[in-house]
């Protein structure tokens, strides 16, 4: 009996203990909580859960054309989400099936698509359904007001999120050119020209109210974001335009892998057209990637203008010389090297050699006099800057390759093969800086890809003056020679077949052979020709270059096209009033230009839009805070407020456009 007692003690004991412990411990984790939930490590962990420090992104500038045509901008768009847990089960019921039908006429949707899929999501509770991505300010007010959503955010589940996008009014044309700064990393105007562009972020405190929604708080250390600041292009829209419709053509029609042309003005060396296409998978062409800039290949034919040029430079040839250039066929080193064009002289003086592209006479000029001293026809490609970069605003400029005598990449054939174009790399721009020179009297500029940069209307910085690389590439009296020579090929050599007596240019063909130490591989061809018109005072240069084109692939048949066509709309157009009017009216026509692209003298005055495409027109007056609605897709017909109206803040303005 006594022992039963004990062992009930006992067990009391231990129970009695158990609890005394336990009632200890939680004491112990009351004091605990108490003091963490005062602490400031505590404190930090809940503002950071529920507090934020969010950057404002600062509205990015405007790219602006030669005429003030907008080529790059940043608008604001609108992506819609629906919290179904916000919306009443009353509210939903009575107003989800006028909901799906107003939705029908604005996204072209059938409404029991959206009937069913708002059931399904309000049974599952969803607080951020995707709705619209990307609306404008138009839509965004229309589905403001539909049924439920015009109850707000707190009642309706309406959420809305505000972003800035970058958009090109000019689409495909010239997008590589524009280029960009984001992920991909920076390409074209918009990555050269990104610290001026790009303005500076603001900061903001911000509350979470839902899982993925953030409101905006009241604090003094709120910093607005800096607008950036625009910049004026030297790109022409309308020979932008040209310029890349002459290439695509010719593109399709040869079938070609990519191709590229450049326009450049030759006394300020401003690049009024500048186009890159590719072909993609779906067999269109698209503009991808800067082979004017990037792509560094053998020139071919192009590079003779420039071994001739340093011939005559040294007095190493007069244009009265003749050559024996064996039949089209020299046999050097174990190596034969052929004429693709041959006329049927044996016998050709210096400017025949260039005007039917001899490869046996130019490499027979160079060649003789030049093998007992290679370093000093280099010489001459190393003064005129081909072995270096033009060190140009756009990124992604490639690295030229000139070969050095008596260096690994030098051999016995390197120097007479080089005298046609091969075992060197250059880029088309590169090229076609060196022709620019000749057009310019000698004087090597540099390409200019713009203007001016402005910050809300005030000018900042000018690029007025051309800048000049090489006063003189060479003398007087060798240039003329040249520049004869160059008129002499469209005349009477390889492009003859496109001289006009109405729209005169000079210029040289180029065939280049890809891959040819590639045995066994199909034979791949770039086409070029680069040249400057008019033949006398030149106003531009020009390079085409399109590379592997399957259906025909010497420059003649494939590059010279698309330079004839530039050639002579800008002759038919706008040329023969630039090239024959005096310089005061011809300031006189281009100032009248820009006033007309100038649309607003005073933000608040209503312009005349009237003939402008709404493309380009509708993001500036969206830009400008102005509620557009429109109908039809082209060029403006009407508009509802006249033009020279005063507006106000937030005004409504319908467009009517072309169908």
């Amino acid at each position: 009996m006594k022992q039963k007692r004990y062992i009930l003690l006992y067990k009391s004991y231990l129970i009695g203990f158990l609890f005394i412990f336990i009632a200890a411990l939680i004491i112990f984790n009351l004091f605990y909580i108490q003091n963490y939930y005062y602490s400031e490590g505590y404190k930090k962990s809940v503002i950071e859960k529920t507090i934020r420090t969010n950057l404002i992104k600062a509205k990015r500038g405007n790219i602006y054309a030669s005429d003030n045509s907008i080529l790059a901008m940043s608008i604001v768009r609108y992506d819609i989400h629906i919290d179904f847990r916000s919306i009443s089960e009353k509210l939903f019921q009575e107003n989800v099936y006028s909901l799906c039908n107003s939705l029908e006429f604005l996204f072209k949707k059938p409404k029991f698509f959206f009937y069913k899929k708002f059931r399904y999501e309000k049974k599952r509770g969803n607080r951020y359904f995707l709705l619209a991505k990307n609306l404008d300010y138009p839509h965004f007010k229309i589905l403001q007001n539909f049924p439920i959503f015009n109850k707000g955010q707190i009642r309706g589940g309406f959420i809305v999120e505000k972003k800035i996008c970058r958009i090109h009014p000019l689409e495909n044309i010239g997008k590589r050119t524009l280029g960009y700064d984001d992920h991909r990393g920076k390409a074209g105007l918009e990555g050269a020209f990104s610290k001026y562009l790009k303005g500076k972020d603001g900061k903001r405190l911000e509350q979470r109210i839902s899982l993925k929604i953030w409101k905006p708080l009241k604090s003094e250390n709120e910093i607005n974001p800096e607008d950036g600041k625009d910049v004026y292009s030297t790109i022409n829209i309308y020979l932008q335009d040209v310029a890349y419709h002459a290439l695509l053509q010719e593109l399709s029609i040869s079938q070609a892998d990519h191709g590229c042309v450049i326009l450049m003005d030759v006394k300020s060396g401003e690049i009024p057209a500048m186009i890159n296409l590719e072909k993609t998978k779906k067999n269109t062409y698209e503009d991808l990637r800067n082979f004017a800039v990037w792509e560094g290949s053998e020139p071919g034919s192009t590079f003779k203008t420039m071994a001739i040029l340093a011939a005559l430079e040294d007095k190493k040839i007069d244009v009265d010389m003749i050559v024996n250039t064996q039949g089209g066929v020299m046999k050097l080193r174990g190596e034969k090297i052929r004429d693709s064009h041959y006329s049927g002289h044996v016998e050709m003086n210096p400017k025949q050699i260039l005007e039917f592209s001899s490869n046996v006479g130019i490499a027979k000029i160079i060649y003789e006099n030049y093998k007992e001293n290679p370093e000093k026809f280099i010489e001459h490609l190393r003064k005129w800057k081909l072995d270096k970069k033009i060190d140009i605003d756009i990124p992604g400029e490639s690295m030229p390759f000139i070969p050095d005598p008596g260096k690994k990449n030098w051999s016995s054939i390197t120097l007479p093969w080089m005298t046609f174009g091969y075992n060197i790399k250059l880029t088309p721009l590169q090229i076609l800086t060196f022709y620019n020179a000749i057009a310019n009297q000698g004087k090597m500029i540099k390409p200019l890809f713009i203007r001016k940069i402005k910050h809300h209307g005030k000018c900042i910085k000018k690029y007025t003056k051309p800048i000049v690389m090489i006063p003189s590439i060479a003398e007087k009296s060798s240039l003329m020679k040249i520049q004869n020579m160059l008129e002499g090929v469209v005349k009477n050599g390889t492009a003859k077949k496109y001289y006009n007596s109405e729209y005169p240019y000079a210029g040289k063909t180029g065939t280049t052979q890809l891959n040819y130490w590639k045995k066994g591989k199909p034979v791949s061809y770039n086409s070029s020709f680069v040249g400057y018109f008019p033949a006398k005072n030149p106003k531009y240069s020009c390079i085409v270059v399109i590379s592997k084109p399957e259906k025909g692939y010497y420059g003649i048949e494939v590059a010279v096209p698309v330079f004839d066509k530039i050639a002579k709309y800008i002759y038919t157009r706008i040329g023969r009033k630039i090239f024959l009017t005096k310089k005061k009216n011809k300031e006189n026509l281009l100032n009248k230009i820009g006033e007309s692209k100038n649309f607003f003298t005073d933000k608040w005055i209503m312009p005349n839009v009237v003939s402008v495409p709404g493309k380009e027109i509708i993001p500036i007056l969206e830009n400008r805070g102005f509620h557009i609605e429109y109908e039809g897709t082209g060029k403006v017909l009407t508009q509802s407020i006249r033009p020279g109206k005063k507006l106000k803040k937030n005004q409504m303005i319908f467009l009517k456009l072309e169908e």
